[in-house]
């Protein structure tokens, strides 16, 4: 089996500066994202599955949250047995992740205090893990489990140093479950990283990505991103597959 953990904003700075020894793996950096003119979670995370910029085609639709690709145009059709739990682009769990747009609305309009919007995002984030983890059980070829805790949690607390690291903290032990499960290929993914605006966080660089091969040049702890190549986010799967063919 193949694993990808689709970790949604996950910055690199914050995986460094809080040590997550379980995100990092043989390889690890940022991705390279100059190729958008937008950081936007749907358009990204259909651009990896694609394997191709999806930007301006989702553009043209219209219909951003909504636009779901057909699995036959995703790296998953060269799969017989695969799994894609909310991954954005593809098997997104709409009302879910509206009532979290709503929340966050809500929150700007004084409508909902920032304990009920978090409140609903860890609702979301237990569904997957739950489900991630009946699927890890499952006889597939190809699993990718997706986690916006992150991105959402970021969005009204990046700027708060201390509760993004209990963040942070929580995903980093989501993987180190998964590596006491799995000992096969795994691909750490995250479609884009965030900066703090005061408490705030918004879309910011490229993402931090990791897999258990040695890939690219293993990087060292002092080495910046920007020392290693940091491949694009519309080939980073086809770099992992390359690397772990048999």
């Amino acid at each position: 089996m193949i694993i990808i953990l689709g970790l949604d904003g996950l910055e690199y700075d914050y995986v460094m500066k809080f040590d997550c020894q379980n995100l990092f793996q043989q390889s690890f950096g940022r991705t390279d994202l100059s190729e958008f003119t937008e950081l936007k979670t749907v358009i990204l995370w259909s651009s990896f599955l694609a394997e191709k910029n999806m930007e301006q085609e989702i553009n043209q639709k219209g219909e951003l949250w909504d636009f779901k690709l057909p699995p036959a145009r995703t790296f998953f059709a060269n799969f017989k047995r695969w799994k894609a739990i909310d991954v954005p682009g593809l098997t997104y769990r709409d009302e879910e992740h509206r009532l979290e747009r709503v929340k966050l609305k809500d929150f700007f309009d004084k409508k909902a205090s920032l304990e009920e919007y978090d409140r609903v995002i860890f609702q979301n984030h237990q569904k997957n893990k739950t489900e991630f983890w009946s699927a890890l059980e499952e006889n597939h070829e190809i699993l990718m489990g997706y986690f916006d805790l992150a991105d959402a949690i970021g969005h009204l607390s990046f700027g708060i140093t201390s509760k993004m690291k209990l963040i942070y903290q929580e995903l980093d032990d989501l993987v180190g479950q998964v590596k006491t499960k799995f000992n096969g290929p795994l691909l750490i993914i995250a479609d884009h990283g965030m900066k703090a605006v005061g408490r705030f966080g918004d879309h910011h660089g490229g993402g931090f990505w990791s897999m258990n091969s040695k890939l690219l040049p293993v990087s060292v702890r002092s080495r910046q991103p920007g020392a290693q190549p940091n491949p694009g986010i519309t080939e980073i799967f086809k770099i992992f597959i390359n690397e772990n063919k048999t």
